[in-house]
């Protein structure tokens, strides 16, 4: 939430709600490409619910944050604000290059790899764990 996006504090809750509704959409759109073999579109999609998962929690909670799709620099946020989910928090702060890696063609002659569609299950299951936990913590809809 930038300076500009702040909302009053009665509406936290229905602007996290709105923040948790586009990450069921990107975990949809990652679990369609895996679904048909585009891992790194796949990939984008995990790096993108991962990153509204955090600032959906740091709008709950009142927190300011700057425009930025740096997961570690959003994660330190979101610890100190809940430390109750530094499990699944510590396990999807390095996914940042993946919402840039195999979007953007880089310089190298060689790109990386996008990852394993059982990576991409496994951190789709961890997502959809964390979006339910973060759910219930919003309540409402």
């Amino acid at each position: 939430m930038s300076a500009p996006d702040q909302v009053d504090p009665p509406d936290y809750r229905r602007e996290a709600r709105r923040w948790l509704g586009i990450v069921e959409e990107d975990i949809d759109v990652a679990l369609a490409a895996a679904g048909i073999a585009r891992p790194g579109a796949s990939a984008y999609h995990v790096q993108q619910a991962a990153e509204k998962i955090f600032k959906g929690l740091l709008v709950l909670a009142g927190k300011p944050f700057r425009r930025t799709h740096d997961l570690e620099e959003i994660a330190e946020q979101v610890l100190l604000a809940y430390p109750e989910f530094e499990h699944q928090i510590k396990a999807l702060r390095h996914l940042s290059d993946w919402g840039i890696t195999y979007r953007y063609p880089g310089m190298e002659d060689a790109p990386e790899r996008p990852p394993k569609i059982e990576e991409l299950e496994r951190v789709i299951a961890l997502l959809k764990e964390f979006a339910a936990m973060a759910r219930r913590l919003i309540g409402g809809k």
